[in-house]
């Protein structure tokens, strides 16, 4: 071995500036693990900007809570609506979806049917699938904040939409994986990415482009903090209708506060819409892959739970006769089916809230969500499908 010939290199480097300026970057990059390792702390975030999705309030809010909620409320757009319309109704007031996620609705009609169960918290979001449901009950497993019980709505859409593109493209699995909940599934959700596989791979190798999120929000808020040193609070910050459009095509899922609200259920104006388009492009396709990719996804979750403790509650949604026509009687057969035995045989409970007379076509404001009546009549079945005696009795019908 050559020493003279070593040294020389290495002088030869320390004169260098790209050297230097790798080996800074390097030693910065350390620094910068091990300040967050140090700091991090479970079900928080290090960053409130420059995206703040559903996910994140959801989650953020979450971490926040004085104690672990007995129940967590899992779905899509069925649940939101129904929760949220059925809150604004019995507060007499509208409500922000993105900072409310507590029902004291729901709460009220737990007391009334004696279940076990006492504080409530909503972590539906709006295009749900089963992936996005298994990866949110994994964030609060693996952070060691477990509710006692989760109720899943389910509806045919969840295994077959035609507009989902993968587990890993949903906001949920993004902001669940800065969390830790999407585990060994980060690059098998990404396989047809290839950029995103490669944007996984470099969050891993370099702290700094891990954390770039957190830093990008330290940096406005050093910059904030300097042009407006009176008011820096991001949610007080306004700007055009031109602006927020363009804003909008980047980060649609971007939103501030008071940005999605909910108003009471007004009987006097009950609106139906017309989205049976929108369902119509959903429904168009059937593919198998999609079926079984998501179906493993929600034995994942029902083995999830059998494993931790957590009682689990499934319920089949309700919609109106429109649209659950659109769905071959095949496939919704095959559909309630696989759930419902899929629950069963992990212990879990199965409810169809979508049989005849539980709900009329004025509960609902569009072909599948409910509005705030429809929404208050919801959670009482839910609160009855979470009692003791619903429990019990399930149970007993189980074993038999």
């Amino acid at each position: 071995m050559n020493f003279n010939s070593i040294g020389k290199s290495i002088k030869a480097a320390s004169k260098s500036d790209i050297a230097i300026a790798l080996l800074c970057f390097a030693l910065l990059d350390i620094g910068v693990g091990i300040a967050y390792a140090v700091n991090h702390k479970p079900m928080q975030f290090g960053y409130d900007v420059p995206f703040r999705s559903r996910s994140w309030y959801a989650l953020n809010d979450y971490s926040k809570q004085p104690s672990t909620p007995d129940l967590v409320l899992l779905g899509a757009s069925d649940m939101t609506c129904a929760l949220y319309g059925a809150e604004a109704t019995y507060q007499k007031k509208s409500i922000s979806q993105l900072t409310n996620h507590r029902s004291t609705y729901l709460e009220s009609q737990l007391e009334k049917a004696a279940a076990p169960y006492k504080s409530t918290f909503c972590l539906a979001i709006p295009g749900q699938m089963p992936s996005d449901q298994y990866f949110m009950a994994r964030t609060l497993v693996e952070n060691g904040a477990k509710p006692k019980a989760l109720y899943c709505t389910m509806v045919p859409r969840n295994f077959f939409d035609a507009t989902f593109k993968s587990p890993a493209s949903s906001d949920v699995f993004k902001t669940t994986s800065k969390l830790g909940g999407t585990g060994e599934y980060e690059i098998i959700c990404r396989k047809k990415d290839v950029f995103s596989i490669f944007d996984h791979l470099l969050s891993r190798a370099s702290s700094v482009y891990g954390h770039k999120q957190e830093l990008t929000s330290w940096q406005h808020h050093v910059v904030q903090g300097i042009v407006r040193p009176d008011n820096a609070n991001f949610d007080t910050v306004k700007t055009s209708i031109e602006l927020r459009k363009l804003a909008m095509m980047d980060l649609p899922e971007d939103f501030a506060p008071d940005e999605v609200g909910q108003a009471p259920f007004d009987p006097k104006h009950n609106v139906f819409a017309d989205n049976m388009q929108e369902y119509r492009v959903r429904y168009s396709q059937f593919s198998m892959k999609i079926w079984k990719e998501q179906f493993g996804f929600f034995e994942k979750l029902c083995e999830l739970c059998k494993a931790e403790g957590i009682d689990l509650v499934v319920g089949n949604s309700p919609l109106t006769a429109e649209n659950l026509a659109m769905v071959t009687k095949d496939t919704y057969k095959l559909y309630l089916d696989q759930v419902s035995s899929t629950v069963r045989s992990n212990g879990g409970i199965f409810v169809d809230l979508n049989l005849p007379g539980l709900f009329e076509h004025d509960d609902f404001s569009d072909s599948v969500h409910l509005n705030g009546k429809g929404g208050e009549k919801f959670l009482t079945y839910v609160a009855g499908a979470m009692s003791k005696r619903s429990l019990a009795q399930s149970s007993n019908v189980q074993q038999k």
